[in-house]
C-alpha cells in the first residue's frame, strides 16, 4: 500500500490545481530501482524494513514516518500543488515546481524518521544499536528516502 495525497478541498480554483496536476506527479520514498545493495544486504532489504516500520510486522510496532509526515504538512502540499498549477497556467512548465515539492517531501520524511521516538525500542534493542531513536541504525533508510518527478507515462522528468 503506498501513502498518496488526496486533495479534498473544492471550488474552481482546486479544479485548476487538478486540471494541471494530471500529467505530471512526485513520487517520494525508497524507489524502486533507486536503491543498491550494500555488502551482503540485498537491496529490497531497505524497503521491506521501512515498510515493516511503516505499518507494524510481527513484534515491530508501527512507526509511521511517511504517513505522519504527510499527515503534518498537509498545507504545505496544498500550497506546492497550487504553485504547480499556476506555473503551469503561465505556460510554464511544472518540472521546476514539482521538483521544490519533492525536495520539500523528501527533507519532511527524513526529519520524521529523525525525530520519531514512539513507539520506544525495547531495552535489548536500545542495548544492541547504542541508540534509543527507534528509526535510525546505521541511517542508511532515512538517506535512501528520496523523490522523482515523473510525467504521465511514468518516465522520469
Amino acid at each position: 500500500m503506498r501513502p498518496t495525497v488526496r486533495i479534498e478541498q473544492s471550488g474552481d480554483g482546486m479544479k485548476k490545481i487538478r486540471k494541471h496536476l494530471h500529467d505530471v506527479s512526485v513520487e517520494v520514498g525508497i524507489l524502486r530501482g533507486k536503491y543498491k545493495a550494500e555488502g551482503d544486504e540485498p537491496a529490497r532489504y531497505v524497503a521491506q524494513v521501512a515498510a515493516q516500520n511503516e505499518y507494524g510486522h510481527g513484534r515491530i510496532p508501527s512507526r509511521p514516518f511517511m504517513r505522519n509526515s504527510l499527515r503534518k504538512h498537509k498545507k504545505d502540499i496544498r500550497k506546492g500543488l497550487r504553485r504547480v498549477a499556476q506555473s503551469e497556467t503561465r505556460a510554464k512548465p511544472p518540472r521546476g515546481q514539482m521538483m521544490r515539492l519533492g525536495m520539500a517531501a523528501q527533507n519532511w520524511v527524513r526529519r520524521e524518521i529523525t525525530d520519531l521516538r514512539t513507539p520506544p525500542n525495547a531495552p535489548m534493542t536500545i542495548a544492541k544499536k547504542r541508540s534509543s531513536n527507534p528509526l535510525i541504525d546505521t541511517g542508511r533508510m532515512r538517506q535512501e528516502i528520496q523523490f522523482r518527478v515523473m510525467n504521465r507515462s511514468g518516465q522520469t522528468i
